[in-house]
Parts: structure tokens; sequence; C-alpha cells
């Protein structure tokens, strides 16, 4: 009787937290069904071990499924409805009485991934980049993702140091996102707004440690997120304020944050890319020409089933582009940049150019259209590799657009979703007086 009695206490509460932990994950989800049955295993070994009979296995299976209840709904009562939302994959919907920040008292961070400086950052950057799980999951992640940063970084430090090596021996995104700070805040200077501009890494200085820590000797008490991911996504722009908050906690809790809006249909952004592109022609070609790919960072494929909205920003970002062109044939959207034995969003950008290439095209214009920054995945993966690959299948003009760095029209965008989220600035009259109350009455 013993042996019965534990086996079914085990299938129980075993199941329990198991119950707990899927009610997280979306409904027939991979994740969902792996927490369902997950328990299984133990309960096998538990029965064969205590000897009880197969005739016992019904009553074992209703008791995991009461376990796997109990658990849900405990995490149900204890979700918040930002969590149910996420669930149901409800995108963000900004509140319409949003507060309106004071600008003496807010820092913008811009917000990126980083990249190492040198050669000799380049193993731990690699280390901190694949070790995070909110940018790469798998299976069992939260037991291997550690080893699997370290079987990548082993396996491909010499070649990643050699493909930095190709563009100078590091990431220029330090000094690009810098100058992408001094001019925004030149910008919001030109309007009349006196704040700070500063950016956080993730995977690289300046970590969000560092920048909390600024914010904090600053005394100022908002932050305003400005993400240079113009697509959410929650691998990259929402990975970045979960660590930036996950710092403000143990550093400055008393710091606030609000979300920027989101700028990747603004008319500035788009037009930087339309610029970009006619950059490109030279005098007496047309762009009708060109086979267009539009080629953006590519995410794990649970990402779109999960209810990232990235892959739909980018459509809509190429749409709007595509109309400015005067654009409706000979174009497409491939994915770059995938790693690891993970399905990812497709078509991807080899395939890609070897589907148009045997189509007869030989003249090709890439558009790195979700990076607004040059660095590895552009000057080196675009640049020079598919380059090389172009040249193989037969292309003979190959082209890729520069990234809208600190184009005027992009400063612009930024400017503008900076002040969208500020409070509005008193009349010159009004400050005018003012200052005649508080300095001569």
């Amino acid at each position: 009787m013993v042996p019965y009695l534990i086996l079914s206490v085990a299938a129980l509460l075993v199941n329990i937290p198991m119950g707990y932990i899927r009610e997280n994950c979306p409904q027939f989800s991979l994740r969902w069904l792996f927490w369902i049955h997950a328990p299984i295993p133990l309960i096998i070994y538990m029965r064969v071990t205590l000897g009880t009979s197969k005739w016992f296995i019904p009553v074992g299976i209703f008791l995991a499924v009461v376990g796997q209840v109990i658990g849900g709904r405990w995490r149900g009562k204890t979700r918040s409805s930002e969590e149910v939302e996420r669930l149901k994959q409800i995108p963000a919907i900004d509140a319409p009485d949003q507060k309106k920040l004071d600008e003496s008292q807010t820092t913008v961070v811009l917000l990126n991934m980083g990249g190492p400086r040198t050669n000799a950052d380049v193993p731990d950057f690699q280390k901190r980049l694949f070790a995070d799980p909110l940018l790469i999951r798998f299976p069992l992640s939260f037991l291997f993702q550690g080893f699997f940063a370290w079987l990548l970084v082993t396996f491909r430090a010499k070649a990643a140091r050699e493909r930095y090596q190709l563009i100078g021996g590091g990431s220029p995104i330090f000094e690009s996102t810098g100058r992408q700070a001094r001019a925004l805040q030149e910008e919001l200077a030109r309007r009349g707004r006196k704040i700070d501009v500063v950016f956080s890494f993730n995977y690289s200085a300046p970590f969000p440690e560092e920048t909390i820590s600024a914010v904090q000797r600053s005394g100022k008490r908002d932050v305003l997120l400005l993400s240079l991911y113009p697509h959410y996504s929650k691998a990259t722009t929402g990975s970045n304020i979960y660590y930036l908050k996950k710092a403000a906690k143990q550093i400055y809790p008393e710091v606030q944050f609000t979300e920027a809006p989101a700028y990747y249909l603004h008319d500035g952004y788009i037009q930087a890319f339309v610029d970009r592109i006619q950059e490109q022609l030279k005098p007496g070609e047309s762009l009708d020409d060109f086979y267009l790919i539009f080629s953006p960072h590519s995410l794990p494929l649970y990402s779109l089933v999960e209810g990232d909205p990235y892959a739909f920003q980018i459509s809509q970002t190429v749409a709007k582009i595509l109309t400015r062109l005067g654009r409706t044939t000979r174009w497409g959207i491939a994915y770059q940049s995938a790693v690891g034995p993970l399905q990812w969003l497709k078509p991807s950008l080899e395939d890609m150019l070897e589907a148009v290439t045997r189509r007869g095209y030989k003249k090709l214009l890439i558009v790195p259209v979700a990076f607004v920054t040059d660095h590895i995945e552009t000057l080196c993966e675009v640049d020079i590799e598919y380059r090389q690959l172009a040249g193989k299948l037969g292309v003979a003009d190959y082209r890729m657009s520069r990234a809208i760095e600190c184009h005027p029209e992009f400063i612009r965008a930024l400017a503008d979703t900076v002040e969208a989220a500020l409070a509005p600035r008193a009349p010159e009259v009004h400050r005018s007086a003012q200052f005649v109350h508080e300095h001569i009455v």
C-alpha cells in the first residue's frame, strides 16, 4: 500500500510546479507541451522501481492532471493583466492619458545590443550574447544555456575574430551610437529642449548597471527608453528594457521608466532609407534596373509564434519605403544572421539570392532595413560574405545601401519621438514673465 501512496503523492506534487510554469507558456506551444510531459519519465521510473501494478496507471494520470490544474490555477491567480495580454498576444496599446515627462528631470537612454570594440573583446561579447535566455532560447535552455554559450564561443572564436578583422578589428557600433546620441541631443537643443541623451548596451559597455549609475549621479528621476531597434522584439528592445529595470532595482529603485513611442513608420525614418537607396545609383542609372532585397536581422521562429510583432512591423516599414519609391514589383524580404540549431524566420538572404539569380536577375540592391548603424551584420555579412556568394551565383552588379546612421531625417524622427513623450514647452512670453517675476520683482 505504501508504494501506491508514494507514487500518488509524487504524481500530484511534481505536477503542481510544472502546471505553474506551463501556465506561463502560449497554449499548445512546444514549451507548453514540454511542461505537461516533463514529469512522465520520473513517474514511470518510480512506478517501475516501486513495483506498482499497471492498473494503477490511470490513477497516476488522473493525479498528474489534478496537479497540473492546481499549478495552473495558482499561477493564474498571481498573473498580472500585462502577462495575460502577452499570452493572448495583445499588442502594446498606448494609454490615452500617458503621463508627459518633465525634460529637466528626464534622461533619454538609447538602447542597442553593443559590440566588441576590439578583437580582444570578441569572446566576452559573444559569451554574454549567447548566454542571454531572452535573446536565444531552446528546450531546456535554463539548464544548458551556459554550456551552449561556451560551445559557440569556443568553436566560433577564431572565425568571429577574422570577421571583425575584415571590418577594422572590432565593431564600430560604440562610436556610431555615440554620434547618434550627440546628434539627437543637439537636435533637441536646437528645439529648445535641454535634455541628456546617453546610450546603453546589453553585451558590451556601457552596460545597464553603468547607465543606471550615471542616471543616479545626475539626480534625474525619469528615464525615457528609446530603442535603436526600430521594430520591437522581446529579444532585442524587450531584453534591453528588462536588464535596465533589473539594474535599477539594485542601484536606483526610485527611477521611473517610460518607453518612447514606436517610430518605424515615421516619415523621417522612411525618408532616410529612401535617400540611402537612391545614393547607390550612379548618374544615368534607374532603380528599376535593380531587384531590391530588404534584409532585416532574423529571429527564432518561436518569437513569431509567441506574438512578437517584429516581422509584421518590418513588413510595414518595407511597404512604406516601397510606396515612397513608387515600387510595386521586383522586391523581397529576406532575413540574415541566423545562428544555432533553431528554426529562424525565413526566407534567408542566402536562399533568396539563389532564388532571384535562378530567375535571371543580375543586378541586386540589398537594403539592411532593420539596422540603424553599420556593423558586423552589414559591413561583413552583407557587404563581404554575401557579395562573394552573389558573385559565385553570377550576379554582375551587387550593391548594399549604407545604414542610416546620423541621417538628418532619422535624427529628426528620433527627436520627434522624444518630444512626443515630453511635456509641452512653456510659451516664450510666459517664460519671460516668469523670469521677470522671479529675478526682478
